[in-house]
């Protein structure tokens, strides 16, 4: 009997771990292979009469089937679990005005897609390519190659100007440069065509150029109404930045509000009060107002 009794047990201990190890499977199956899409930065092409095709395209926002997957930096890699034809959006992104906690889809850039067969182990390459969208308009292209189109200096002092220079440039062989010293100790400069037809409906707007200062400077917008008055708007403050920076400022709500014909970007500084540095450069290029 007791033998009996130690081969009953045996049985149901070993019926006991073979049910558990197939319970096991069937709680936790094998997972499926993803898809894996390894995606570049996107590759951006500009045309004739559009400026300098460099840029600052810091996120790639991702939709899969019309489904948003996250916003990535590439070079990165995707894992997509969905399988079958699948057709993937890729969104260029910016810091909007700068600011690092204010990532968006770039409104004046063109998205692009892919089609292909989402599979168990399938690996893709993808690069998008974007450029600025069909029908966007150029209200003002400054680079400093051929002349300098900012000359409308709006201050009193003689002695500060924005001149057309060769001594720290971005690319190309000019950049605009304004000193500040004691003796030019404040700037306030425009350009000198207005730029009139921008929208005022809320279509995108912006301001698109590279700096590098040693000293912070202020961007405002004059707007000039068809009797020749004017009114000038100071509203964004460039911190200094020792390398070459770029931005995009949003001028939408500025030209919505204000609703004038025309109007002129402007640049602002001030020498600072008790400095004892002979002098303070800042240095512009690839000055754009972009609008669709």
């Amino acid at each position: 009997m007791k033998s009996n009794h130690v081969l009953y047990r045996a049985f149901w201990i070993v019926m006991t771990l073979a049910l558990g190890l197939g319970s096991c499977n069937v709680i936790n199956p094998e997972e499926p292979k993803p898809t894996v899409v390894h995606l570049e930065p996107f590759q951006f092409n500009i045309e004739p009469g559009q400026g300098s095709g460099n840029n600052k395209i810091t996120e790639t926002w991702v939709n899969a089937n019309g489904s948003f997957l996250g916003v990535f930096n590439p070079p990165v890699d995707i894992y997509y679990l969905d399988q079958g034809q699948t057709r993937f959006t890729f969104y260029p992104g910016i810091r909007n005005n700068g600011i690092s906690s204010d990532p968006i889809q770039y409104p004046i850039f063109a998205v692009d897609s892919f089609e292909f067969l989402a599979a168990e182990g399938v690996d893709i390459d993808i690069q998008p390519v974007t450029a600025y969208k069909p029908g966007t308009v150029f209200s003002l292209l400054a680079d400093f190659e051929l002349s300098n189109s900012f000359t409308d200096n709006r201050d009193t002092v003689s002695a500060s100007n924005l001149i057309r220079s060769s001594v720290d440039v971005f690319e190309g062989q000019f950049s605009g440069q304004m000193v500040l010293s004691e003796e030019a100790y404040f700037i306030e400069v425009g350009h000198a065509v207005p730029m009139s037809g921008l929208p005022t409906d809320g279509k995108p707007t912006y301001l698109e150029f590279r700096y590098k200062s040693e000293i912070e400077f202020s961007i405002g917008v004059l707007g000039i109404a068809l009797d020749g008055q004017s009114s000038s708007n100071f509203f964004y403050l460039v911190r200094p930045s020792p390398e070459w920076n770029m931005l995009y400022i949003e001028l939408t709500d500025k030209i919505v509000e204000s609703d004038f014909p025309a109007y002129k970007i402007l640049f602002r500084s001030l020498y600072p009060d008790g400095s004892t540095e002979p002098q303070y450069n800042i240095f512009l290029d690839n000055i754009k107002v972009v609008h669709l």
